[in-house]
């Protein structure tokens, strides 16, 4: 049976298995998020301890993905799920995942919260931004090509500023209070002095900005393009995919489980790491079976999505 609205495979998986699912496990929320600054200084330390430039392109790309990583956790935050307790979740989210991401998850909040409500409508705001020509797929390689040079050139940086923010949506929003944009101010104003002070500032540069402003970026828009992008064969409402993947997808390209997007566009409130289960539970229906649209790898995705 062929459905054009995601909600019509809500009663699928038996309210026992959803009530485990939904389960936000703190330490796991919290361990997340001090297991990939682990990561970060941990490569850093043994690239700048044997330094050659192809180990600091290896490195580069690593930190980078852990910089994606970072911005996917507070996608978590978001939605609840890195701590039960709301204050400690968003004020993590914001301090040790937003801001170092040069990103206010109060107004990335706003904007998501938006997406998964109006998904793929004029009122969607990432919907609305993806309607310019760079989002127009199937795309011609050329084209492709181009898009994540720009990418990994720096440049990239601006338009994922400009889709991270809510100041495309046309609703009424809270104002943000001066405290907060105070406090945001200092952190970036300790961060950047402690480490010019200490003689540090081109360690800032080659293991945070410059893996940032490159793999970061190319990384985020291929995961951007897989979730929506190139199904053409569904309704608006249906057009999300779930990608398989392995370790390294996992690792450089796809971390937190953020493939598994129809999971998580029909249940927002159940956290990262119990995507994998609820994905097959579903499919052992065939409604699911037959209606969701899966890839089993991401070069499966850009057959879809890239033509010559």
């Amino acid at each position: 049976m062929n459905i054009n609205d995601p909600n019509q495979l809500l009663g699928l998986v038996p309210d026992e298995k959803l009530r485990s699912f939904h389960e936000v496990n703190n330490l796991r929320g919290i361990f997340s998020i001090v297991t990939e600054w682990f990561l970060i200084i941990l490569c850093a330390y043994f690239c700048e301890r044997y330094f050659s430039y192809p180990l600091y392109i290896v490195a580069a790309i690593f930190i980078g993905a852990r910089l994606l990583a970072l911005g996917l956790i507070m996608h978590e935050a978001v939605h609840g799920l890195i701590s039960r307790n709301t204050k400690l979740n968003d004020w993590l989210a914001e301090i040790f995942c937003a801001w170092p991401l040069f990103i206010s998850m109060r107004s990335y909040k706003i904007k998501h919260l938006a997406h998964h409500k109006w998904l793929n409508t004029d009122k969607d705001p990432d919907y609305v931004a993806k309607t310019d020509m760079n989002w127009n797929y199937p795309m011609i390689r050329s084209k492709f090509i181009k898009l994540i040079t720009v990418q990994l050139s720096g440049f990239g940086v601006f338009e994922t500023f400009r889709v991270m923010s809510s100041k495309q949506m046309k609703v009424n929003k809270a104002k943000t209070p001066m405290w907060y944009h105070l406090l945001r101010i200092l952190f970036y104003a300790v961060v950047i002095t402690s480490f010019v002070l200490f003689g540090k500032g081109m360690l800032l540069l080659k293991y945070w900005i410059i893996p940032f402003a490159t793999w970061t970026q190319v990384t985020n828009r291929l995961r951007r393009v897989a979730e929506h992008s190139g199904i053409e064969s569904k309704s608006l409402a249906m057009k999300t995919r779930t990608t398989k993947h392995g370790i390294i997808a996992r690792t450089l390209l796809s971390p937190k489980n953020i493939s598994y997007h129809n999971e998580h566009h029909l249940y927002p409130g159940i956290p990262c790491y119990h995507l994998p289960e609820l994905h097959k539970e579903l499919l052992k229906h065939k409604t699911a079976t037959d209606n969701l649209y899966v890839s089993n790898t991401y070069i499966d995705v850009y057959k879809d999505c890239i033509i010559k």
